[in-house]
């Protein structure tokens, strides 16, 4: 029975270091993107997840084999995972939205129900979120990894919080969110996490032991 899922962000790419919105077109993970899958993959394996469900954009799924090849897990998809469709938004900058206040709320996730042409709302993304994760709980592992993107988990955090403003729950790149299974329902043990400063605070106890 599950105990654990461990919601995670994607790995830096392209569009993030051009500050544009992705919604459902890829973008290829850069270096860093890669280092700090490797990261999390370490992080993951010490918590010890045992499987591995990801969205089936190419930027998280590219991070989930990297988590997979260090942690040994088996990796599975779903595609409600995916990011919020932005429609006519996908591939500006965030920074030129913003200066139109019809975009604003959108880009920002200040407010749930806001949508652009052909995007979703936040509630509607974390709908099938909350489903997907409804059906990883289902799996017969006793700790799960979801990779999933960064409007995403906004839209779950808010949810799970029962926020009216979800823009309070930016993730990091590879940061992870460890929840905790608790009579049917998810409780959030931890918030945003970021696997590479977890290493250096592990190496550094080691070199400098008290």
């Amino acid at each position: 029975m599950l105990e654990h899922l461990i919601v995670c962000r994607h790995g830096e790419t392209e569009w993030n270091i051009q500050r544009r919105a992705q919604g459902r077109a890829d973008s290829p993970l850069t270096a860093a993107g890669i280092a700090q899958a490797q990261a999390l993959g370490r992080a993951l394996a010490a918590r010890g997840v045992e499987h591995i469900v990801s969205s089936t954009l190419g930027r998280a799924l590219h991070t989930a084999e990297i988590v997979a090849d260090i942690t040994g897990c088996t990796v599975s998809v779903d595609e409600r995972l995916v990011e919020r469709a932005f429609g006519e938004l996908e591939g500006q900058r965030f920074e030129d939205m913003a200066l139109d206040p019809m975009w604003t709320a959108v880009v920002r996730c200040s407010d749930p129900d806001a949508t652009a042409p052909g995007s979703e709302s936040l509630r509607e993304v974390a709908a099938r979120v909350m489903a997907a994760l409804e059906s990883a709980m289902a799996l017969p592992y006793r700790s799960i990894a979801v990779i999933t993107h960064g409007q995403s988990i906004s839209a779950l955090m808010g949810t799970l919080h029962a926020s009216g403003d979800y823009s309070a729950y930016r993730h990091g790149n590879c940061g992870y969110t460890p929840l905790h299974v608790r009579e049917g329902g998810l409780v959030v043990d931890a918030w945003n996490i970021d696997p590479l400063a977890v290493l250096e605070a592990e190496a550094a106890t080691v070199t400098n032991p008290k």
